[in-house]
């Protein structure tokens, strides 16, 4: 993959244009199942809080061949953009990116997607590539 990574420092919010594609989590599953990495984005450094870590980070599929990526959202997300019929330039103000909020969640996550060793980036824009 080359070194530039197209999402690389996209903020996200609601503010942001719809990228090349959204998934839910069988969307998600089906491609890791065809071959492409999965990039965990911290979007906020994780705290201690009594026994559990809480931070923010989200997911983003990247096509190791190709440009092609696709970041996590809801299903409820996923399927009103569908209903709405929305353009892929439009603002999406009602679009949420799946958000992680603790480090045991995002491990969940990943080993429901078949992940094995994982790794969760600590440091604010930082991100971790997992390949199966």
């Amino acid at each position: 993959m080359s070194g530039f990574l197209p999402w690389e420092g996209l903020a996200v919010s609601t503010e942001q244009k719809r990228p090349a594609d959204v998934v839910s989590v069988a969307g998600l599953q089906d491609v890791l199942d065809s071959g492409w990495h999965l990039h965990v984005v911290c979007r906020k450094a994780p705290e201690l809080r009594g026994y559990q870590w809480h931070g923010s980070w989200y997911l983003v599929a990247a096509n190791p061949e190709t440009d092609d990526w696709v970041v996590l959202v809801t299903a409820r997300e996923r399927q009103r953009a569908k209903n709405e019929g929305r353009s892929p330039t439009r603002s999406t103000k009602d679009i949420e990116f799946r958000e992680i909020k603790t480090a045991s969640g995002l491990i969940s996550l990943l080993t429901e997607f078949g992940f094995r060793n994982v790794g969760i980036p600590t440091e604010t824009g930082s991100s971790v590539i997992l390949a199966r």
